[in-house]
């Protein structure tokens, strides 16, 4: 962790609110384009990304410094997103919503990366929106999911594979 990040973290955990809000700044957006990538609905995003910070708030005192900070946020990212996965009980209306569209007569490659990268399994999801759209290294993306590097890399591998697969089947259509 950078020197100047080091000394923001130690004044907001200290109850710096000053500091604090220099923090959300420098990773909010990084923070929401992680849950907007994981979750449905973009109120959900929004409500899940303020209670990140909340979270990282009340649990700063227990950050070790030993990740870097986008890292731990991002595990709390992560495990928020599939605590509001969980607790969200389908209803009839999210169901119509949730029917695969019909296909546009001819989706480009972007709407079919879209549409694949949200329809892959939560876990696998989540390991390649870490790793391919934020960049995250393996280990990062273990540490932020809890899981070993090796499990990263297989739920990574597994959803590129499914994505993979999708674009060969557009690709020939």
């Amino acid at each position: 962790m950078a020197g100047a990040e080091r000394e923001l973290v130690e004044r907001a955990a200290a109850g710096d609110v000053e500091a604090f809000g220099e923090l959300v700044r420098a990773y909010e957006h990084r923070v929401a384009s992680v849950l907007y990538r994981l979750l449905d609905d973009r109120r959900d995003v929004e409500e899940a990304t303020q209670d990140v910070f909340v979270q990282a708030w009340r649990h700063l005192g227990r950050f070790r410094g030993d990740a870097q900070l986008f890292t731990w946020l991002y595990r709390i990212a992560v495990n928020e997103a599939l605590m509001r996965r969980r607790r969200k009980r389908p209803d009839v209306h999210e169901l119509d919503e949730r029917l695969p569209a019909p296909p546009d007569p001819e989706p480009g490659l972007q709407d079919v990366l879209i549409r694949e990268l949200a329809a892959l399994p939560f876990e696998y999801r989540a390991a390649v929106v870490l790793r391919d759209v934020e960049g995250l290294t393996n280990a990062e993306v273990a540490e932020a999911l809890g899981v070993s590097v090796a499990a990263a890399k297989s739920r990574i591998h597994r959803g590129r594979m499914q994505i993979r697969d999708a674009l060969a089947r557009w690709d020939q259509a």
